[in-house]
């Protein structure tokens, strides 16, 4: 549903009254209504609020964004849901690599131009390490066949799925959220293998095999990005 020219994700469920939500970082709203609602019903809802969503839309983009990284020592940066301090090694004789020790994020570089990039690239095979397990997970449990995934960075995204091609995309940056948070973008992603849209039916598999995925869909987007 889209009102003034915001896209609205509107989900019917088995409740007793309409609830909006306004989740970061983007100011994502979301309505959760009764199954017998209406879309006039929803639409007058949603508008008669209108003033207290643009309130949390704006509260929303503006929390938790960290400024952009210059990628010095001493710069807090994610993984897995964990806070760590970058340690920038500068050395033309060392070999290039970025790993964890303790509480940092240690690069080995041979220029500190080269640092973002090799985070970068790091971020990328760690959260392909990650996500092959739980994929292979979920396809056993849905049944379903994923022909091909792929991460790579995205702007407004946690994951994407063509049905017809059965492909998904990850977000390089789900590598810096929890696990519980990746596990639940893979779930979604792969229930559109079932489901191609946002149906009734995907948000009932979507409860049926994970109860909480509203508090870690809020989780995911309220951490840092």
């Amino acid at each position: 549903m889209i009102l003034n020219n915001i896209d609205i994700e509107v989900c019917r469920k088995n409740i007793k009254h309409i609830h909006l939500s306004v989740y970061p970082p983007f100011g994502k709203v979301h309505v959760s209504a009764p199954i017998d609602t209406s879309d006039e019903q929803i639409k007058m809802f949603t508008l008669s609020r209108w003033m207290w969503i643009s309130q949390k839309r704006e509260e929303a983009q503006n929390h938790n964004i960290q400024p952009e990284r210059r990628y010095l020592s001493g710069e807090s940066h994610y993984y897995k849901g964990h806070r760590y301090r970058l340690k920038v090694n500068l050395d033309k004789n060392i070999a290039q690599k970025v790993y964890t020790k303790g509480e940092f994020i240690n690069v080995d570089a041979y220029r500190h131009e080269n640092v973002s990039d090799l985070m970068a690239s790091w971020y990328r095979e760690q959260l392909k390490i990650i996500l092959e397990p739980i994929i292979i997970k979920w396809e056993e449990l849905l049944n379903v066949h994923c022909e091909s995934w792929e991460v790579k960075a995205m702007d407004k995204r946690w994951g994407s799925c063509s049905h017809a091609k059965k492909k998904i995309i990850f977000n390089t940056e789900l590598c810096k959220k929890p696990l519980n948070c990746i596990e639940y973008v893979v779930l979604h992603e792969l229930l559109h293998l079932i489901e191609r849209t946002h149906t009734d039916r995907f948000y009932r598999l979507l409860e049926t095999y994970m109860p909480h995925w509203e508090n870690i869909k809020k989780q995911l987007n309220e951490l840092p990005v």
